[in-house]
């Protein structure tokens, strides 16, 4: 684990309560720190502020000085790289700063170490709160350093904690200091004990509650939500019955008389999603019944759990990975509710072309020869959404291939997988008609369905080359359309139709549009992909 400061921040020696309203001797200070000046010049005087304060002697800051302390705490755990930015009309809607997070952090760190030894010092105006610390709590959890950032969270919330517990009542954590330390484990991408820690996290305020050590963390429903997010994607076999079990928790509080315990629509909808992420066979039934559960309680007394697009999308997602023989049709039924649902109430169910994608591709993976009539089918009704006017159904590059895929996937009679082939191919000409452009994908399942579907012949070669050009002049030529073309064509038309030595020297334009993963890079026989796949599998061994 990381360490990032001294471990003697931990210790908490304010004795008074800190006022936030800013006092008239540092007008002057107060309008620098929160000021509209341009970033750089912003960030600079921070910096210069900061360097001064804190290279000062113990005891020797101003009344002033200590009351800007915690002002220049505040400005950096804001991120002043970011602060400008949102102002000039960028949007920072994520919970992770995208740059300078730890720098922010460890500027907080010592402005907070440097209030502490001008308190030690005998300095009584030098004071930290419960907000100073959770504002520190709070740039960690932003900071982007994952597991460390929670640990120093957790780090931080357990030090206010036993301060208290020794008589430092000013910095008594409250319900924001544990919300944020939950908030930084849910941060804490591919840290495989994250959802375990914000378990413990939450256990440990319900028994601070009902101990009555600490009377302001009494979970409510948003830290039992911030939980819930941080198993659900955590994709552990464990998740889906950890998140049923806090949603228990949150109804017996509930009923206990905690009402800001009570389980929303949200809440559910993470259990939905962790039952959509794990590989059960009783996954996808299991959503199924969680959603119709939802349905029964909004339709009696709790509208709150009415379900909306994300419920039913995540419902959908657990099919399409269920492997069922018969998801895809399982799939289209849950649409289907969500369909008449927005029809119903079109404000509590905005259709999406998310939900309708997940269900074309579980029509893609079933084995049924008609799989790809059902799959244009709902192409064909998101369509119809767009044409009415649904702006968020607007069909994208993945409705228009996935439909190709379950084209091409065929393995009927040569009558069926003749009209396969016209399927795909009207398909792939509606993608066109409606402006939207075909991907490598795309192009490589297309020459795929020439090669499955269409007999060695002029008829083929014709359709395979006219595909091939296509893909050379959009500049998605990659690894998959050159497998694909070898399996569609002779070795005379492979040769022709590349013109060139080697598929390791394509023209730059063939393949301008392909992610640099996919593009041909063939080595002793093995193509990037092919050499991805061999890596894996050595390290599962």
């Amino acid at each position: 684990m990381k360490t990032y400061c001294n471990s003697s921040i931990l210790l908490v020696v304010a004795t008074h309560t800190f006022l936030w309203s800013i006092s008239s001797s540092i007008p002057q200070a107060s309008a620098y720190i929160t000021s509209g000046l341009p970033g750089h010049r912003h960030r600079a005087w921070l910096k210069q502020m900061t360097s001064d304060i804190c290279q000062l002697p113990p005891g020797e800051l101003s009344p002033e000085e200590c009351l800007t302390t915690p002002l220049l705490l505040s400005a950096w755990a804001q991120n002043p790289w970011l602060s400008h930015r949102s102002k000039n009309g960028s949007s920072i809607t994520s919970n992770v700063f995208p740059h300078h997070g730890k720098e922010c952090a460890l500027t907080c760190e010592q402005l907070l170490k440097r209030l502490i030894d001008e308190r030690r010092a005998g300095n009584q105006n030098a004071i930290a709160n419960t907000q100073t610390y959770n504002a520190l709590i709070d740039v960690w959890s932003k900071s982007g350093e994952r597991g460390a950032a929670a640990e120093r969270a957790e780090q931080i919330v357990i030090g206010m904690q036993d301060a208290f517990v020794a008589g430092e009542k000013e910095v008594q954590p409250d319900l924001e200091s544990f919300r944020l330390v939950l908030k930084a484990w849910s941060q804490a991408k591919g840290e495989e004990y994250a959802p375990y820690r914000a378990q413990q996290i939450l256990d440990w305020m319900s028994r601070l509650y009902e101990s009555g050590e600490n009377s302001l963390v009494q979970p409510d429903a948003d830290c039992f939500d911030i939980a819930l997010h941080t198993w659900a994607i955590s994709k552990r076999v464990d998740a889906p019955r950890k998140t049923e079990k806090l949603i228990l928790s949150m109804i017996r509080l509930y009923e206990n008389g905690n009402l800001n315990a009570k389980p929303s629509r949200l809440s559910f909808n993470q259990v939905l999603t962790a039952w959509s992420k794990v590989q059960n066979p009783e996954a996808a039934q299991r959503a199924q019944d969680i959603l119709n559960q939802m349905r029964d309680g909004g339709k009696s007394t709790n509208h709150d759990l009415t379900p909306n697009i994300a419920s039913y999308s995540a419902v959908v997602f657990a099919w399409c990975k269920s492997q069922h023989q018969d998801s895809g049709r399982r799939a289209e039924r849950i649409l289907k509710r969500a369909e008449k649902h927005s029809r119903q109430s079109p404000d509590e169910v905005v259709l999406d072309n998310v939900i309708y994608n997940l269900v074309i591709d579980a029509h893609s993976k079933t084995s049924s020869n008609k799989a790809h009539l059902r799959a244009r089918t709902v192409l064909d009704r998101l369509i119809a959404q767009y044409d009415d006017g649904l702006e968020r159904c607007k069909p994208d590059v993945y409705s228009f291939t996935s439909v190709l895929g379950s084209c091409a996937s065929l393995s009927g009679s040569k009558n069926e997988r003749r009209q396969a082939f016209e399927v795909a191919k009207a398909t792939f000409d509606d993608m066109l008609r409606s402006g939207v452009k075909p991907n490598h994908v795309s192009y490589g399942i297309m020459i795929k369905a020439c090669a499955r579907l269409i007999p060695m012949g002029k008829e083929r070669q014709k359709y395979t080359s006219a595909y091939f050009k296509d893909a050379c002049r959009d500049g998605c030529v990659g690894a998959m359309v050159l497998d694909r073309l070898k399996e569609a064509s002779s070795t005379n038309q492979y040769n022709a139709l590349l013109k060139v030595e080697s598929e390791n020297s394509l023209p730059a334009d063939w393949t301008a549009n392909v992610p640099a993963h996919e593009k041909y890079s063939r080595k002793n026989g093995q193509s990037n992909k092919m050499k991805k796949t061999i890596t894996r599998k050595r390290r599962q061994i």
